[in-house]
């Protein structure tokens, strides 16, 4: 059961509809990297709450902006977590974010593309993605290829199979693929 105030303190956090604006001259290739909408908290509460982790569980969000899948799974959960971003900017701030929540110790923060990541090498128990279509097909094959439960939100992921539908309200849902492997 997940205590109330971990909650509310996880919305002081991490505040809904923020957008992240790249700000630096660094060469935008796509729209991702110049605007981040991340996940909003609440919703990053009730994947985490469905999925049902245990300490033992090992999370990897590809894409994570400011690191709030990664660090609630660690905060809530007590998992051990790695974000992967291509914007430097935004891990700075789930790095602080992370400390401010004292669940740097289980979480870790990498630059890089998303692209170039070897799920294999990182052993992952749960993969959150919350990446544009595209870029999904592209890294299906690694998503694919780690066995570990894939979850994305808002998209499915072409080649993975019939997901669980997790329907969050209304209009959002998560697209879960439990144990993917060849």
């Amino acid at each position: 059961m997940i205590g109330k105030r971990k909650v509310e303190r996880l919305l002081d956090e991490f505040p809904n509809e923020v957008e992240y604006h790249r700000s630096d001259d660094h060469v935008v290739t796509c729209p991702t990297e110049l605007y981040l909408v991340p996940t909003p908290i609440e919703i990053v509460v009730e994947i985490l709450r469905k999925l049902e982790l245990t300490p033992k569980n090992r999370v990897v969000d590809l894409g994570c902006g400011d690191g709030r899948f990664v660090i609630s799974a660690a905060y809530l959960y007590g998992c051990e977590g790695m974000g992967v971003d291509v914007r430097e900017d935004v891990l700075e701030l789930a790095r602080a974010k992370s400390e401010t929540l004292r669940v740097d110790d289980k979480t870790i923060f990498i630059h890089s593309d998303v692209r170039d990541i070897d799920l294999r090498e990182l052993n992952p128990d749960v993969v959150f993605v919350y990446l544009m279509p595209s870029l999904l097909e592209e890294i299906s094959e690694e998503l694919v290829s780690c066995g570990a439960t894939v979850v994305s939100y808002t998209f499915e992921v072409p080649g993975l199979g019939v997901p669980e539908v997790l329907r969050l309200d209304d209009l959002r849902r998560a697209y879960v693929y439990r144990g993917v492997s060849h």
